[in-house]
């Protein structure tokens, strides 16, 4: 009799990859590692994942799943858009944190017919940098730009450093510096 598959099941089964998944890059992963994290076989995850490319991928989707959901809790359309833009800068590196290994994933071409599903849930959380660029830009509290293009950059800052931080930096510290950058710029101003 052939067994079930859950979808609690595979919701323990992404919970654990992810935490493998942080700690290590790709190739340094055991699935006996994730089954042990998840408490069941690994024949079990098998059932679910033919690969370990398909759970690495499934993860990926999984956590930017979370994310989309965190700032959909987070974020209030009443906020000024810079408060909205911190608290998405904040809310993504909270998340990643302890996740970096998952970001190279994230840019990863060689998977085409993967690609779309990868791009449909990075743009839920592109779109929450755009509307709160859209909405600064109605309020007059940013200059007019093209906000698609504005998130990107957001979030690819969030991303760099996060990415590229130093085991001193702090998360207040960062979200100062992109919060600066991307909404002062780097030029000097004259008095």
């Amino acid at each position: 009799m052939p067994r079930v598959k859950t979808e609690a099941k595979e919701r323990a089964i992404l919970d654990a990859a992810a935490k493998v998944f942080a700690r290590k890059p790709f190739h340094g992963v055991l699935i006996d590692e994730i089954a042990s994290d998840a408490g069941i076989g690994k024949g079990t995850i098998y059932r679910y994942f033919e690969t370990k490319d398909d759970l690495y991928f499934a993860t990926t989707l999984h956590i930017l799943d979370r994310l989309a959901a965190t700032l959909a809790e987070a974020l209030t359309p009443e906020q000024s858009s810079t408060s909205r833009l911190e608290r998405i800068a904040v809310e993504c590196l909270r998340f990643y944190w302890d996740r970096r290994f998952l970001f190279p994933f994230l840019h990863d071409d060689d998977l085409p017919n993967r690609r779309d599903d990868l791009l449909k849930r990075r743009e839920a959380i592109l779109r929450f940098a755009q509307e709160a660029i859209l909405s600064g830009i109605e309020r007059r509290e940013l200059r007019g730009i093209d906000a698609r293009i504005g998130a990107e950059l957001f979030l690819g800052m969030v991303r760099s450093a996060n990415l590229f931080r130093r085991s001193e930096d702090t998360l207040e510290e960062l979200v100062a510096q992109i919060m600066s950058v991307f909404l002062e710029g780097v030029a000097r101003r004259e008095p």
